[in-house]
């Protein structure tokens, strides 16, 4: 079973951290436990709480995840990815039906992170298997000197983390382990989730960074036409990380898509 946090009782709102972190990246979201929610924040196979725990493919995280559920005899269950994280809430979404949930969002992410040429909407828009071979090859050779680079990813275009955050951030790395890490990365590239959200039954949300340095704003156009009834949200001035960026707009944005996945009505939230 992976280590796990909460906080409040209520609604089970399951919110599933991105690669290199683990749950306290979700810290911020503690507050949402005011609002009626048991926020759960699970720490994924190589990372924190559950940093010597095996499983280096998503969907290994995803039965964790599966497992964690079980365990704790959620029902209702609103689930959030954020990253890697919305990977592996797509995979509870295809390969686990029977799982009590109630709707799915994501947090700046796309379905498919490697390009071509008919799908541009990758990391950076330009992605291949070979890139992802590459820095998992870095990954296992030195990720301490590589986690600094990868923690400034997660802010917005031009602006820099304060020393107070580059810390939390660099203590979360720190508690990785590297060659889980790296099959990961590996992993991710790997995958496909365009046919699974095209073919989703249960309410879909999509929440971005309007100022990602990892992905463009046609990213979240091209996941929005993959499922048009889906919710839709952009944090403004945030990065790839809008829930550590910007929590309080964040957790605003976060509400008013699970109101509209719970009333059916899948619009475009308002820019916080």
């Amino acid at each position: 079973m992976p280590g796990w946090r909460e906080a409040g009782q209520g609604r089970p709102l399951l919110l599933l951290h991105g690669w290199s972190v683990n749950g306290e990246a979700f810290d911020g979201q503690r507050a949402l436990a005011l609002g009626g929610f048991r926020v759960i924040a699970p720490d994924h196979a190589g990372h924190g709480l559950s940093r010597h725990r095996a499983g280096g493919t998503i969907a290994a995280l995803a039965q964790d995840v599966a497992g964690l559920v079980a365990h704790l005899a959620l029902t209702d269950v609103v689930v959030v990815g954020w990253s890697m994280g919305a990977m592996v809430a797509w995979t509870l979404l295809r390969d686990h039906p029977d799982l009590p949930l109630a709707a799915v969002g994501s947090i700046d992410m796309t379905p498919r992170l490697v390009t071509d040429a008919g799908w541009p909407h990758g990391l950076h828009g330009h992605y291949d298997i070979a890139h992802a071979v590459q820095m998992a090859a870095c990954i296992r050779a030195d990720w301490p000197r590589l986690a600094p680079s990868v923690a400034l990813g997660l802010w917005a275009v031009g602006r820099r983390p304060d020393s107070a955050a580059m810390q939390r951030i660099a203590h979360m790395a720190q508690q990785c382990d590297p060659a889980t890490l790296a099959a990961l990365w590996e992993d991710m590239a790997r995958q496909d989730f365009r046919a699974a959200l095209q073919a989703a039954t249960l309410p879909l949300f999509h929440l971005y960074g309007e100022a990602s340095r990892l992905y463009a704003p046609a990213v979240g156009a091209a996941i929005r036409a993959l499922q048009p009834a889906a919710g839709f949200g952009v944090v403004a001035g945030a990065g790839h990380s809008p829930h550590m960026e910007q929590p309080q707009a964040f957790n605003a944005a976060l509400l008013a898509l699970i109101g509209q996945a719970r009333s059916g009505q899948h619009a475009v939230s308002p820019q916080p």
